[in-house]
């Protein structure tokens, strides 16, 4: 999954893959005790992240009253604040809703997610936070923290704790980062490559600081709770939405079934929006489907299986593309280099082009890469195809085909 920059953390009630030290142990137990008690919670947030891509400043509230109600009103500022973005994410434990807005206030992309989906998504999303959440347990031991960091030593402060250590070298996360900040050489590596971590635990469990120090003594992830309310009434309708009757709604639950490649988008049978994109030189096009078919799909080089995907995508780009069918592959990505090594790593040869204002994964409703939408000579959507599980390029394959008929 990309572009959901949810701030939270996961708590889950489970013994710790990796065997703490015993003090460390202690104070965990502790806290699970205290998070016990909690119903709800409410904060104000603030996430500062010195990343590759830039940097970024996220601030907002968090509410959340277990296992899946919360609300989550966040805006972030990056690429110096030309990149103004507000999202709200809210469930009522049911039904789920995700929005972006415009910088009128406008609602402009509305997602949705059902009850059957609920605890998929969740984690999904969570697995991109920055600050703690209950679960339906409301007991929690780090898991996701802990699994990517090693804290050697828990101090108690004011009531809670105060962790340190490093991070975890070792793990999924921290091997996907060191690839692309390798790209950029040493100042790359040391500036952009977690080394130390810091997590400081209120008196009421809750995680209200988390720091991830580069090695220079700078953080590369800052992020703080403040404001802290624990156990207050809540308003009524707090976790409940109503999208605008002008808004198409994607329903990401469906999206997200990993069994299905064809699936159910709301642009299929419908006309293509016009595609505005720039090549990697800087240069910007407009593509207006509705002359050739096209095969449009959207990607993120740190995504592993958009890596493998491009690549099934480019050994049909050398076939159709002779055929007069038209590959546009886009990415949401800033850094032209990045993308050209990328390519180059993967040796593809199909065009490739950036979304810088992301204004085609807005019109294209995007949460999930890959996805490809297959577009025939009248520019109608006939196929959208999502993932890259078995039998992908098979059905993209198929899919060619018929636009070719």
């Amino acid at each position: 999954m990309k572009r959901f920059f949810f701030l939270l953390f996961v708590f889950s009630f489970v013994i710790f893959a990796k065997e703490q030290n015993p003090k460390v142990q202690a104070a965990l137990n502790d806290i699970n005790k205290k998070l016990a008690k909690i119903n709800n919670f409410s904060a104000k947030f603030t996430v500062d992240i010195n990343s590759i891509k830039g940097k970024v400043h996220q601030s907002g509230e968090i509410i959340q009253k277990p296992p899946y109600a919360f609300k989550r009103d966040m805006n972030m500022k990056a690429m110096g604040g030309i990149m103004n973005v507000r999202e709200i994410t809210v469930s009522d434990g049911k039904t789920g809703w995700q929005i972006e807005f415009a910088p009128n206030g406008k609602a402009v992309n509305v997602s949705k997610w059902g009850e059957d989906a609920m605890e998929e998504l969740f984690y999904t999303f969570l697995a991109k936070a920055y600050f703690i959440m209950l679960t339906d347990d409301k007991t929690n031991t780090y898991s996701v923290l802990f699994d990517d960091s090693d804290f050697t030593k828990a101090v108690s402060k004011d009531g809670g704790y105060v962790f340190t250590g490093a991070v975890d070298k070792k793990s999924q996360k921290y091997q996907a980062l060191l690839k692309l900040a390798a790209a950029l050489g040493e100042d790359g590596i040391s500036t952009f490559m977690p080394e130390k971590v810091k997590l400081v635990i209120d008196k009421n469990g809750l995680a209200k600081e988390w720091i991830q120090y580069n090695q220079k003594g700078k953080p590369v992830v800052s992020a703080k709770l403040s404001d802290i309310k624990v156990n207050v009434p809540l308003a009524k309708n707090v976790f409940s939405y109503k999208p605008p009757k002008d808004v198409i709604v994607m329903n990401i639950g469906k999206a997200l079934q990993r069994n299905k490649i064809h699936i159910q988008h709301p642009l299929l049978k419908k006309k293509a929006p016009k595609i505005q994109i720039a090549y990697l030189g800087g240069k910007k096009i407009t593509v207006k489907p509705g002359s050739q078919p096209v095969v449009l799909t959207f990607f993120a080089s740190w995504s592993g299986n958009s890596r493998k995907y491009l690549k099934d995508v480019d050994k049909l780009y050398g076939k159709y593309n002779l055929r007069g069918v038209k590959f546009i592959s886009v990415t949401d990505e800033n850094d032209p280099k990045t993308i050209k090594n990328f390519t180059s790593t993967e040796r593809l040869t199909l065009p490739i082009y950036i979304d810088k204002e992301k204004t085609a994964i807005k019109d294209y409703g995007i949460h999930v890469v890959p996805i490809t939408f297959v577009i025939n000579r009248k520019g109608i959507v006939t196929d959208v195809i999502e993932g890259n599980a078995p039998g992908t390029l098979s059905a993209l394959k198929e899919s060619i085909e018929k636009t070719l008929k």
